[in-house]
């Protein structure tokens, strides 16, 4: 959707969920304090940021998305995939398995779980 007046901008900024921040940081083990002070952010914007009253500028974004090692679009709820961006990048180069993840990313969710299902049982057994 493209923001050209208040109407699109209040829409997408509907869209933003920024729950997978708060996911990260538990899943860490981590507190806001520590995120605050490794980013330069204070403890109080993160808690709005978490609590949806207030939306991160870009440079806080980049700066939340470097200490927690994810993607910036993993933070606003734009995806479930939070490796970081160079590493997306290095699997786009890599042009079969660029293929494979476009063939999964195709299929119905339901066969999209399968085969994460599969993929997690192969790692348990390695």
């Amino acid at each position: 959707m493209i923001i050209n007046n208040t109407e699109h901008y209040d829409a997408v900024r509907e869209t933003i969920n920024m729950s997978n921040m708060k996911k990260l940081i538990d899943s860490k083990d981590y507190s806001v304090t520590k995120l605050a002070m490794n980013a330069c952010i204070s403890d109080s914007s993160i808690n709005s940021y978490i609590n949806g009253n207030k939306l991160p500028s870009v440079t806080n974004l980049v700066s939340i998305a470097n200490f927690l090692n994810c993607n910036i679009d993993f933070l606003l709820g734009r995806t479930d995939n939070p490796l970081p961006i160079e590493k997306l990048n290095s699997l786009s180069k890599d042009s079969e398995l660029s293929i494979l993840i476009n063939n999964i990313s195709s299929l119905p969710k339901d066969k999209q779980k399968l085969v994460e299902a599969y993929v997690k049982g192969l790692m348990d057994h390695k």
